[in-house]
């Protein structure tokens, strides 16, 4: 087994370098989600400091992008929406390797239904229940992201 100094500094490197590559902040799940969203509906990222969307696409949707990367259960918290201005929100999860284990669309009106009201946040949460991930009324995009991250 490595040391774990050596781990350590492997980590920040590689870490670094993604921070480099995305050029955005310093959140990597976060930022590779985007990146990825971004290379699947094209348009133009937002600026990093937008309270709602993240990307709009060329003919004027607007997606807000939340992720997260996760071990065992796919239940976990959304970081928290400020502003409900945007028209899908893309949930993106990945397991503890980096893998995609589930990518949905979720128009806002259904994703409002989820969020529960956080005063300490000042803006709402979603929990990535069973139920959210699976609803009918939004769109399974796991298989052409994944695309993507080969």
């Amino acid at each position: 087994m490595e040391d774990v100094k050596d781990l350590w500094l492997k980590f920040n490197e590689y870490s670094n370098k993604l921070s480099i590559a995305l050029g955005r902040t310093s959140n990597i799940v976060g930022e590779y989600a985007e990146y990825l969203a971004h290379k699947h509906y094209g348009g133009r990222l937002l600026e990093i400091s937008g309270a709602s969307a993240d990307i709009e696409a060329p003919d004027g949707t607007l997606y807000q992008v939340k992720s997260r990367k996760i071990k065992g259960s796919s239940s976990t918290q959304l970081n928290v929406i400020r502003s409900w201005d945007f028209d899908f929100l893309v949930v993106i999860l990945f397991e503890a390797s980096g893998v995609i284990k589930k990518a949905i669309q979720v128009p806002v009106e259904v994703a409002k239904e989820y969020g529960a009201p956080n005063s300490h946040q000042n803006g709402w949460v979603i929990t990535t229940s069973q139920k959210f991930l699976n609803d009918h009324r939004s769109t399974d995009i796991t298989i052409p992201l994944s695309a993507l991250s080969k």
